[in-house]
């Protein structure tokens, strides 16, 4: 048993959060089980011993799920509590199949008890129980023979119970009891056999059977030895597959660890290229910030550059007016000989002025295109510390910066341009001055004529000194301009000192990330040395692994061998069995009172014939009565009377005679003797089993589908029929159409081996219902548990044979409505249990499991029977059977029947 996961408390948790004492396992649930075992049948069993535990457990649905070996899969042999659903997806538990929970069936190949605790909220628990919302806990318990699964135990607590470890552990010593139970069961069939195995017979036939007794007992014990080999070879294989998956789960481990050192060295890698690129951003901000100080230092000139020109258009600016007010001195001597120049020299203040205030608006603007520069540099710097993490945005803001550098230089060229225009104006405003002087020299004799016009003059002197006065302002506004950019430059370079410290503090950073990557490289250098560590040991696992898959090959090889063995020991047995039917034909040949007693029973056989022919010319001639109540006669006052079965009579809401008409009837057969033995009106026509067999049926569409089981090839046609989509009921018989001589079964389903319970309650569909008798005979006892269950969950009520003798017995006792045979039945029991069925009361609707021997033959050799050859019919008198007898009624339609048992006439 595996450890448990355990419940983890919580902290500060109230008291109703506490585990639940667990109450321990009542003494008495071992005696109880061992006296359910000791008083019922071994298959009668299970279901009270699963009753049993679900009541001492506390819980509210379980199920009992047998292990099939042959075929890998779990089958549903009793539940108590389940739901529909839960029925069905336990019924057939497979390896991936998504119709079935194959969670009990991974318990019990691990060989560990799965608790699965909230299972309503698991979505990959089914609905188990109706009230799926209440479902606190499931267990899945495996139920092993020594080393050997042989089922598993589910059991479903529902609120407020749950399951706990404590409660598996309870149940750990019944588990034993119910694999032992189940191990009964299945040797029920092998008792049966070897019981109904040994002939009585006279010393004559015990001498002649000795040697097939000793040769039988031979393979038994060599059975018996292989049984123990093949256990100790299966506690092997489970020793190595454990090996194999402590081996795989080392191979996991190491394979997340080397997926952990494969994502550490990915990490490594883009670290070493990030380096790099750190390493390759450092040159390049270096090299930006180079670039930068060579601007700041071209900048520094150009303010420098533009200092000096203000300061030289100011003592221009200077002299100028000096000038001005000497030649306004002069010009009061001589207003009238210079009102023609004063207009020329006017105008030429006027343009010089323009000049001036496009020389300030230059150097407003150079002063703005520094305030931008500075911003500029402001972002760059900004973008220089964002080009840390990206490589092209440094690249593009250290091309703007050098776009905006190349526009200022081109700026500052413009504005010395500008100041040596001004010059050259200052310059020829001197040269018209001193021609202005030389002419008011000249023009000293016209001064008296022109006192008017000097008065007008001086008035517009005064003007133009007021004029001159508001330039002066504006001038003074422009140095206080020119004074904010100088302060506001001080502020850029007091930036630009801090971009360079923040600058160093990033080449430190640098540095320090450039150690750090430098450890990083050394660790994973060493990271390096663990991988190729790893993959050493990855190698070596490996090569374990591939000598446990060979060891795995070996194992399965012997397991293929012992099947074999298997095999063969069964087709011993099946020799043996022929054996000895042909030794005990071999003697009642020999035998005098056997050879009168054969021509007895083929006189009594033409007696029984004429009779019948009789009767039924009788039974055509006798008016129907309504209620066809058969009273049974005996010959003598003290003879028990014959079982009596009341039904409701064909006028009672029965269906019409079939035979009341002409009839289309197809027989599936090769023999065409057939086609002589139908009956007035009716058209046969025979057709052998074959390819497009479902083809020509649809195209005829015969009113009956007769099948002759003694062909070959029948049952195969049978399911090709069904698989085409054939609805037609198919009707049996045994016949040997050359000796002309039948036996007429009932309607029969096919079905192939091995034994499927799902296809088989497919197939049977409406027969059974509520109230149905169901027999069946096989040895697969898991398969018929499987199939004992589902129908019974359908309401009917299933009897179960193990061999030909407890079939027979249980045909005449039960009379089933529904038979499943298993033809695979040793000494051909099968068939011969098929051919009887016809000489029931009612002949019951049959289900046969084709095994793997020749069912025809099988079938044909069952004519040869005692039992059966007194019942042999012609042809046209089994055809005529088979078309007389009515469609079996749905089973929701029947009407209950009155049996009357075991009277005697007094």
């Amino acid at each position: 048993m595996p450890v448990f996961r355990k419940r983890r408390a919580r902290a500060g948790g109230s008291p109703a959060d506490a585990p639940k004492p667990v109450r321990p396992r009542p003494p008495g649930l071992a005696e109880r089980l061992a006296r359910i075992a000791a008083e019922a049948a071994p298959e009668e069993a299970l279901e009270p011993a699963l009753q049993a535990v679900l009541e001492e457990s506390g819980v509210h649905a379980g199920a009992l799920c047998l292990f099939d070996p042959r075929q890998g899969v779990l089958r549903l042999a009793a539940e108590s509590g389940l739901s529909d659903e839960g029925c069905r997806r336990l019924r057939t538990v497979r390896r991936g199949d998504p119709a079935g929970w194959d969670m009990p069936l991974h318990g019990l190949m691990n060989g560990r008890a799965y608790l699965i605790e909230s299972a309503a909220r698991n979505r990959y628990v089914p609905r188990l129980i109706e009230a799926a919302a209440s479902v606190r806990t499931v267990a899945c318990l495996p139920l092993n023979a020594g080393p050997a699964p042989v089922g598993s135990l589910i059991l479903v607590a529902v609120a407020p119970r749950a399951l706990g470890e404590r409660d598996v552990r309870a149940l750990e010593p019944v588990l034993g009891d119910l694999a032992r139970m189940i191990e009964a069961t299945r040797r029920r069939p092998l008792a049966t056999e070897t019981s109904a195995g040994s002939p009585p017979g006279s010393p004559a036939a015990s001498a002649a059977t000795a040697g097939l007794v000793a040769a039988r007992d031979r393979l038994l014990a060599e059975h018996e030895r292989l049984a123990a080999e093949l256990a100790a070879r299966t506690g092997e294989v489970e020793r190595l597959g454990s090996a194999l998956d402590a081996a795989a789960a080392d191979r996991a481990r190491l394979t997340a660890e080397l997926e952990g050192a494969r994502r550490v060295a990915d990490q490594v890698t883009p670290l070493t290229a990030a380096l790099a690129e750190a390493e390759r951003a450092r040159a390049r901000l270096a090299e930006a910030l180079g670039g930068a100080a060579a601007e700041r230092s071209e900048q520094a000139r150009g303010v420098a550059a533009l200092e000096a020109a203000r300061t030289e258009a100011q003592q221009q600016s200077e002299g100028a007016r000096a000038e001005l007010a000497a030649a306004r001195q002069v010009a009061a001597e001589a207003a009238a000989a210079a009102a023609a120049s004063l207009a020329e020299q006017r105008r030429q203040v006027e343009r010089l002025e323009a000049r001036l205030a496009d020389g300030e608006a230059a150097a407003a603007r150079r002063v703005e295109a520094a305030r931008e520069r500075e911003r500029a540099h402001q972002r760059a710097a900004e973008e220089l510390r964002a080009t840390l993490a990206h490589e092209r945005r440094l690249r593009e803001e250290r091309e703007a910066a050098e776009r905006s550098a190349s526009d200022g230089r081109a700026e500052l060229e413009r504005a010395h341009a500008a100041a040596d225009e001004a010059a050259r104006a200052h310059a020829a405003a001197n040269a018209d001055v001193e021609a202005t002087r030389i002419a008011l020299a000249q023009t000293t004799h016209v001064i008296e004529a022109l006192e008017d016009e000097a008065a007008r003059a001086q008035s517009e002197i005064l003007r133009l000194e007021a004029e001159l006065t508001g330039a002066a302002g504006e001038r003074t506004r422009l140095e206080d301009t020119l004074a904010e950019a100088r302060a506001r430059v001080d502020e850029a370079r007091e930036r630009d000192g801090r971009l360079e410290r923040e600058i160093a503090r990033l080449r430190r950073e640098l540095d320090q990330t450039a150690a750090v990557g430098r450890e990083r490289v050394a660790e994973s250098a060493g990271l390096g040395a663990q991988l190729e560590s790893l993959a050493a040991e990855r190698d070596r696992l490996r090569e374990t692994v591939a000598g446990l898959e060979a060891e795995r090959d070996r194992q399965a090889a012997e397991a293929a061998a012992r099947a074999g063995l298997d095999e063969a020991l069964a087709r011993e047995r099946a020799e043996r069995g022929r054996l000895a039917a042909a030794l005990a034909e071999a003697e009642a040949a020999r035998g005098a009172l056997e050879a009168a007693h054969a021509r007895q029973a083929a006189e009594a056989a033409a007696r029984v014939a004429t009779l019948e022919r009789e009767l039924e010319h009788l039974a055509t001639a006798r008016p129907p009565v309504e209620t066809p109540v058969e009273e049974a006669r005996g010959e003598t006052d003290g003879a028990p009377m014959q079982v009596v079965t009341v039904g409701a009579g064909p006028g009672a809401g029965g269906r019409p005679r079939p035979g009341s008409g002409a009839l289309r009837v197809v027989v599936l057969d090769g023999d065409a003797a057939w086609e002589s033995g139908g009956t007035a009106g009716n058209d046969v026509v025979v057709l052998a089993p074959g390819e497009n067999l479902a083809a020509r049926v649809t195209e005829i569409a015969p009113a009956r589908v007769v099948v002759n089981l003694a062909a070959r090839g029948a049952l195969g046609a049978l399911h090709s029929l069904r698989a085409s989509g054939c609805t037609a009921s198919f009707w049996g018989c045994v016949a040997t159409p050359a000796a002309d001589r039948g036996v007429a079964l009932g309607t029969i389903e096919a079905s192939r081996c091995p034994l499927d319970p799902e296809a088989i309650v497919a197939t049977l569909g409406s027969h059974v219902g509520r109230g149905t008798r169901v027999l069946t005979a096989g040895t697969d006892v898991d398969a018929l548990m499987s199939l004992r269950q589902a129908l019974a969950r359908l309401g009917a009520s299933v009897s179960m044979a193990w061999d030909g003798k407890q079939a027979g017995d249980l045909l005449t006792v039960v009379q089933p409505e529904v038979v499943v045979v298993d033809l695979g039945l040793t000494r051909r029991d099968g068939y011969l249990i098929a051919a009887r069925l016809g000489g029931l009361e009612a002949a019951p609707h049959a289900v046969l499991v084709e095994c793997a021997d020749d069912a025809a033959e099988g079938f044909a050799a069952v004519l040869a029977d005692p039992s059966v050859a007194g019942r042999a019919k012609p042809l046209d008198r089994v055809l005529a059977e088979l078309l007389t007898r009515h469609e079996p009624e749905p089973a929701h339609q029947r009407r209950p029947r009155i049996r009357a048992v075991g009277l005697t006439r007094k």
